[in-house]
């Protein structure tokens, strides 16, 4: 091999050594030596009544991607958060199946009217301008509704917080087992919960060491209640969200089981537990929520809480709680980031309150692992601005799904980090979208092909413009991206079955929506570039509506790309795939400015002075894979440009992007000071995202740019005998001869489907992290990859494939040659001893 590296290949492998579980338990643990900031006590007679701000940046989480619950882990009141993900309100559901998507009729000559406005530069927000039109003749008035909390369990102890001691409150990331432990006298009080995926129940047990515990246990919502009865040792509570059609019910069941001691259910429907030594309280929830389009309803929610209680009770605590653990830590063990720290022993709070520490970012990577596998696991629809949690009826942003950059940011460490389970409810929901979307594309923009998103959508299939025409108009080929990537991940040839449709629908709008403009380039119009806004002076700050947008552009040339190897693989299409690539060439080409910036608008109206948060013009660096420092340089130095315009510090979900962009340009130094920042500046003390206020975007963000930090694995090597980078990757974008500082879409022919990627490892180590190692993290390939480094230089790396595969590695700068794998093999690659 003509490479400074050795390697071989094993059937076993040669595996990198690692810290012993033990060991690295702190690598894992959240702990505080105070209860959360859970001052206000819901009131049962007072339904609209929320927790004191505090609660959702202080308590703990737990989840199995459908049952959400936070613990406080209060004194004198423990309060559990509830949270059922498809549990939604204030919408419409059980339409027709062309109602139910929410679009708006548009008869043909309204939407060229609206068109005519984008090509005679009607700007601004006055009437006849493209925002005014969009408005009046493509915004749905449909409602969109909000996630919404489930209940709120109440568990009253009776102790006085002056007598407690060595108060304790931790949450394992490695376990998903949260603890509370403290003493009072000599009495010794422990708590135990967790969120069971394997048997779908929430359990808390308390025990008490020379004491007894005296309980009252009730349980109330914020939505109408039905019935709440206490009866035995079960509190059975029925309610319904309110809907603008047909109101969501739901049903949950707490089961206690407190031994022989006095068990007693109250008229108010709560139960008190006296002279205990140990109490055992299981819990199960659902609402009548199907994904069934158009209805999405028809569970048998009263049947399945008294199946799944009645299980989980005669399983018991110590049989649930093992499987538990053998569940998530099973997750958590397959990618395990290790960097070299000596444990301060601070509680998480004080981490977070100062300047950041190698076991700040450390612990930040590992837990994000774990609230990904809390809020998208075994659940029809994907995790939203909040992931799972969610105690107000009036969430900011509806606790929605945003497409103009927020559901998808919430799936892009899945792969890399080694959760491919936590994919399947994004997969789920966009095949719901798919199906309401066609009639989107055909009564909104008369495209009778494929389907259409627009920028919000909720569990109903709501997929049509949002209110405001100056909104995101399209997503569709943002979302697939999504879809396609986590095939080039998995290899997974029956689930690049399953998604094809909808992957060729999103290609089929586009094919028929794309208009030429005025240079005979195809743009997307109507279009903006979220959420920014251009010619501000003389227009205003809302003048946002636009044509043939960067980031449009970029996506299009992408979701053609990933069809056209989808029906290669597949064997289908033909024609569709030859019509894919003679469009390529078309689209509206990527624009270098006046100030050496990659253009955001095909007009140059970018200004240096722009710190605007959204960046998504540079989404062919990331998540795309299209601009590389590798491949494209006059490209990559204009993305440099553009991040030096727009700045460092941001909101949650903006910092976490930025992490990856700076990862993505090789920049290490940046993207650790980015992502410090992230772990430093923009976490709560429960380390939830703060964007403010709470979204989980920034975690999922933060954690896939440490991914990208560490490997990369985007590009393709269409040229086995090329050297370089630069003379072997496929390049999707070429310099236009003829037009300077133009660079057309290149479309790929039918070879790419079998090109290798080439694995990067270790693009952009910071200097920060001199030494470490990190196990499990995915290429895409099929492959996994362990690497360990020493003095900011890469040692030792295995690749190990499930399938078997061809890949290039890329290390210390050199490419090597192809590297075939059989299923079950590995390679193991070793730096070469210096002399």
């Amino acid at each position: 091999m003509s490479m400074n590296m050795k390697g071989s290949i094993t059937l076993l492998g040669i595996f990198l050594a690692f810290a012993t579980v033990a060991a690295a338990d702190e690598r894992y643990v959240l702990h505080y030596e105070s209860p959360a900031n859970d001052v206000v006590r819901i009131d049962k007679g007072k339904r609209n009544q929320r927790a004191e701000f505090g609660f959702i940046q202080t308590a703990l989480p737990m989840g199995n991607g459908r049952l959400g619950a936070m613990f406080s882990g209060g004194i004198e009141t423990e309060h559990l958060l509830i949270n059922d993900i498809t549990l939604w309100m204030n919408a419409k559901r059980g339409l027709d199946e062309v109602s139910q998507s929410g679009a708006r009729d548009v008869a043909r000559e309204d939407f060229e009217t609206v068109r005519k406005a984008y090509r005679e530069g009607k700007y601004g927000t006055k009437r006849g301008s493209m925002e005014s039109l969009s408005t009046t003749y493509l915004s749905s008035v449909e409602p969109l509704g909000n996630y919404a909390p489930f209940t709120d369990v109440l568990i009253s102890t009776g102790h006085e917080p002056p007598r407690v001691r060595d108060y304790r409150r931790s949450l394992d990331s490695r376990t998903g087992l949260g603890t509370v432990s403290y003493t009072i006298g000599k009495g010794k009080f422990r708590r135990e919960f967790f969120c069971s995926h394997p048997h779908d129940v929430v359990v808390a047990r308390y025990t008490a060491e020379d004491a007894t515990l005296n309980l009252t246990i009730e349980t109330v919502t914020k939505h109408n209640v039905v019935q709440v009865k206490a009866a035995d040792d079960r509190i059975v509570l029925t309610g319904e969200a309110k809907m603008v059609r047909d109101n969501v019910e739901f049903m949950q069941i707490v089961q206690i089981d407190a031994g022989n001691a006095d068990v007693a259910p109250q008229s108010d429907g709560s139960v008190t537990v006296s002279g205990a030594s140990e109490v055992t309280i299981y819990l199960a929830g659902y609402c009548d929520y199907l994904p069934v389009y158009p209805s999405f309803k028809g569970r048998d929610y009263k049947a399945d809480c008294e199946k799944t209680i009645s299980a989980a009770v005669k399983l018991g605590f110590d049989s649930l709680k093992q499987t538990h653990v053998d569940d998530v830590s099973a997750l958590m063990n397959r990618c395990r980031l290790e960097l070299d720290f000596q444990p301060s022993g601070l509680t998480t709070d004080k981490l977070v309150a100062g300047d950041s520490s190698l076991e700040l970012e450390n612990l930040y990577f590992n837990y994000s692992r774990y609230l990904q596998l809390s809020c998208s696991r075994g659940a029809p629809v994907p995790s939203n601005l909040q992931g799972l949690w969610n105690d107000s009826l009036r969430p900011p942003w509806n606790c929605d799904y945003h497409t103009d950059i927020n559901v998808q940011m919430n799936y892009w460490m899945v792969d890399p980090a080694n959760l491919t389970e936590c994919f399947r409810p994004f997969a789920e929901w966009t095949k719901i979208l798919a199906e309401s979307g066609a009639h989107t594309a055909r009564k909104t923009f008369g495209v009778d092909k494929g389907w259409s998103m627009g920028l919000n959508g909720n569990v109903f299939g709501f997929t049509a413009q949002n209110e405001h025409g100056r909104r995101n108009q399209q997503a569709g080929h943002w979302l697939c991206q999504n879809l396609f990537d986590h095939f080039a991940f998995n290899q997974d040839r029956a689930y690049l079955e399953e998604i094809y449709p909808t992957l060729k629908g999103a290609a089929e709008f586009f094919v028929e929506f794309l208009a030429p403009w005025k240079d005979g380039s195809l743009v997307v119009y109507p279009t903006w570039s979220p959420e920014n806004a251009y010619l501000v002076k003389q227009y205003g700050k809302l003048n946002k509506q636009a044509y043939g947008a960067s980031w449009d552009q970029q996506l299009v040339l992408n979701l053609f790309t990933d069809c056209i190897e989808a029906s290669i693989v597949l064997g289908r299409d033909e024609e569709f795939r030859k019509t894919l690539q003679a469009m390529i060439p078309r689209l509206c080409p990527q624009k270098i400015g006046q100030y050496g910036q990659l253009q955001e608008w095909p007009e140059d109206w970018d200004r240096p002075q722009d710190t605007h948060r959204h960046i998504s013009h540079l989404i062919a660096l990331h998540p795309g894979r299209d601009i590389s420092p590798l491949t494209t340089k006059e490209l990559y130095e204009a993305a440099l440009v553009t991040m030096k315009h727009r700045g460092d510090e941001s909101t949650g979900w903006s910092t976490g992007w930025k992490t990856c962009f700076w990862a993505r340009l090789h920049n290490g130094d940046k993207a650790h000071q980015i992502y410090r920042f992230l772990t430093a500046q923009r976490a709560y003390p429960n380390l939830f995202d703060f964007h403010p206020p709470f979204q989980i975007d920034g975690n999922f963000g933060g954690a896939a740019g440490v991914c990208e930090m560490l490997l990369q694995s985007h590009l393709r090597s269409v040229n086995a005998d090329a050297r370089s980078i630069s003379d072997a990757a496929f390049v999707a974008y070429r310099k236009n001869p003829s037009t300077p500082n133009h660079y057309q879409g290149v479309a790929p022919d039918d070879t790419l489907a079998d090109a290798p990627y080439i694995l990067h490892l270790l693009p952009a180590l910071p200097s920060a992290w001199p030494d470490g190692r990190v196990h499990g993290l995915r290429a895409r390939g099929g492959f996994e990859v362990d690497l360990a480094w020493e003095a900011g230089r890469l040692i030792a790396a295995t690749i190990r494939s499930e399938k078997g595969g061809t890949f290039r590695l890329y290390a210390d700068g050199t490419l090597s040659e192809n590297i075939v794998l059989s299923v079950g093999q590995s390679y193991s690659w070793a730096e070469q001893t210096k002399h």
